[in-house]
């Protein structure tokens, strides 16, 4: 047995070395758009042996530049139940030179915490290296071990954005009794090859060029080849667990993972149940019990026990005060199981580009955990980290996507609560005087819904300095704008938060003579017009739909007058709809209303230089100006 796994390592090195160094050998075409070219990746994991795992990687990749450094990816992370066997790297010059050479020793070791984290029991050995000139090449060889098998790693053949590929190699073994399972993903238009063999998976690919990054695209898991992998019978960290299908995997999970972390003091029991006495419905106690846990807990992540994935204990954090996602959804579901109200622990991708969990492929999937209480049809979903989002909210981090719901009876695969665009409005009114040197006061209200009051709402608990700071920010097109008497209101109960405040900005008009140019947008002016590309790639896709309303009365001096209005404009189209009106008074004001409709979802490529004259259009029409006469 040692002489034929000496005889297949030597294979391995020999199959490996035989790749020119020099950049000479990476053909032009794969050069174009990238920062880096893996000119060749072996990969070949191991998991014949039931609760053992082996990785054995060789890759040669070329850097090009100072940004394709990100690409090195010198890396191994490791824990109590795993060891890295190998790690060693050489560094190559533009022709193929012997620069230099690192050993394990000279790597280095650190703990993976992510500076957020309590604490982690997972460490990371990494090659610090700072180049001192360009292109170079790495040629990088590792071997690591674990006793986990749950999560295998996927073959990604181009690992992100301007990376060229000329030969990526991933080979799985297995044992036939527990046969893994595969997904492939948009591998459509490439070159790459499937081989199933009785006992291993091949997976090759050559020659991918660079995908280029192009702005308002779907994510890049999306759109990239990728094959995922799975066992059905698998190892977490000395625990078998099972995922034949989502009903399995989330019975596994209930009944192993959930399993003895929910017992809370009794004081605690009875003071909650004290708490909701007065309650005649599981939304009220919810409610109660939600603020209860904001009021108590703070979030803070904690990487250890299974993996990560199992939580602690509830009466631990019922006594320490914090928790990571997983300790405090499962704490909040203990206080909500004591007062009889059912809640479902749920496993998801958070993160604003709205990633699903792959209804198609059972696996290990997720980066964070939310409640879900039922409620016949419907589910309210609870975000248990945060002590300022109000009851059933979830915002663009969590909203409209496929999550992993626990229950007892096994996993069932649901979709999060998705915002309609008239959902997420914000409505401002304002009233705008101007004075004889051409300056504005303006006296502001609005109120914001949806995922627009997601990205106002911790405004109501910053200082008055960076109140100040948020708000200049957001309407930077104002030069000189001074902020004042500022009054916000978080009506966490409605969730909806209104801002009152007042604006003055000095020289807004441009003078013409004696007269005025006034722009009558003051507060919601879109600047944004989407890039230019010759050639769009990849479809158009518009993560947010939302609604923004204004109204502003202008004030007009008695000494000017108003000769001649704009007209009205409307726009309507597949992406949205924009409307703007003007119109005056006997007192002298204009009154200016405008209304933009923005919808949420996905287009084709060939949309995108319709999309992109929609939003020059509305660029260009929220500059309307109209000229101010001074009367004779």
């Amino acid at each position: 047995m040692f002489k034929f796994l000496v005889v297949f390592f030597l294979a391995f090195i020999s199959t490996n070395a035989q790749v020119d160094f020099s950049i000479l050998s990476i053909p032009s075409e794969l050069k174009e758009n990238a920062n880096s070219v893996l000119v060749k990746e072996n990969i070949i994991v191991d998991v014949s042996e039931e609760a053992k795992m082996i990785v054995e990687e060789y890759s040669v990749r070329t850097i090009f530049n100072e940004l394709g450094n990100r690409h090195l990816n010198a890396v191994e992370y490791y824990d109590e139940n795993s060891k890295i066997k190998k790690i060693e790297a050489y560094i190559y010059d533009a022709l193929g030179n012997e620069i230099a050479h690192y050993k394990k020793r000279d790597f280095k070791d650190v703990s993976a915490a992510d500076g957020f984290s309590l604490y982690s029991d997972n460490r990371v050995l990494f090659l610090d290296y700072t180049p001192t000139t360009y292109p170079y090449t790495i040629v990088y060889t590792s071997e690591t071990e674990t006793g986990n098998t749950a999560f295998i790693r996927p073959w990604t053949p181009i690992g992100g954005y301007v990376r060229g590929t000329m030969e990526s190699t991933y080979t799985l073994k297995f044992d036939p009794a527990n046969k893994p399972k595969y997904k492939a993903d948009n591998l459509e238009d490439y070159s790459i090859s499937i081989d199933e063999k009785p006992t291993e998976y091949v997976f090759k690919a050559k020659n991918i060029k660079a995908i280029k990054y192009e702005e308002l695209s779907p994510s890049f898991n999306d759109i990239a080849p990728r094959i995922s992998v799975a066992l059905n019978e698998f190892y977490l960290e000395g625990e078998k667990g099972y995922g034949s299908d989502w009903e399995t995997f989330g019975k596994w999970m209930n009944d192993q993972l959930l399993s003895g972390v929910s017992e809370l003091p009794i004081a605690t029991v009875e003071k909650v149940k004290a708490l909701v006495a007065n309650e005649q419905t599981n939304e009220a106690k919810a409610r109660k019990i939600y603020q209860y846990l904001q009021d108590k807990v703070r979030y803070i992540s904690i990487q250890i026990g299974i993996g990560g994935w199992k939580p602690m204990l509830a009466k631990d954090v019922d006594y320490l005060g914090y928790g990571d996602c997983k300790a405090l959804t499962n704490y909040t579901k203990a206080l909500l199981d004591a007062v009889g109200v059912p809640s479902y622990y749920t496993v998801l991708y958070a993160g604003n580009e709205e990633r699903n969990i792959d209804k198609d492929f059972t696996s290990m999937q997720g980066n964070h955990v939310i409640l879900g209480i039922p409620d016949e049809d419907n589910i309210t979903w609870l975000e248990c980290t945060s002590q300022e989002v109000p009851y059933s909210y979830l915002g663009n981090f969590t909203d409209d996507r496929d999550v992993l719901l626990v229950t007892p009876q096994g996993g069932k695969i649901v979709t999060t609560k998705k915002y309609t665009s008239k959902e997420n409005l914000q409505e401002q009114k304002a009233t705008v005087n101007l004075d004889l040197e051409g300056g504005v006061s303006i006296n502001f209200t609005g109120t914001s819904w949806g995922t627009q009051y997601g990205n106002k709402f911790k405004n109501k608990n910053k200082t008055a300095v960076d109140q100040e700071k948020e708000y200049k920010n957001r309407w930077g097109y104002l030069n000189g704008v001074s902020v004042g008497d500022v009054n916000l209101t978080n009506d966490r109960e409605n969730i909806s938060f209104s801002e009152n405040l007042k604006l003055y900005v000095p020289n807004y008009t441009t003078k013409v003579g004696d007269d005025f140019l006034l722009c009558l947008n003051v507060l919601n002016q879109s600047q944004y017009i989407p890039p230019r590309y010759r050639e769009r790639n990849q479809t158009l896709y518009l993560r947010e739909g939302y609604l923004d309303t204004d109204e502003i009365t202008f004030n007009i001096p008695e000494t000017y007058s108003i000769e001649e209005l704009p007209e009205d404009k409307s726009i309507e189209n597949k992406f949205g709809t924009y409307e703007i009106s003007f119109s005056k008074n006997e007192k002298n004001q204009i009154i200016y209303k405008r209304s933009f409709l923005l919808n949420k979802g996905s287009f084709s490529k060939e949309d995108y230089k319709n999309y992109r004259n929609f939003r020059r259009q509305i660029a260009k029409l929220d500059k309307t100006k109209i000229l101010l006469k001074k009367n004779n």
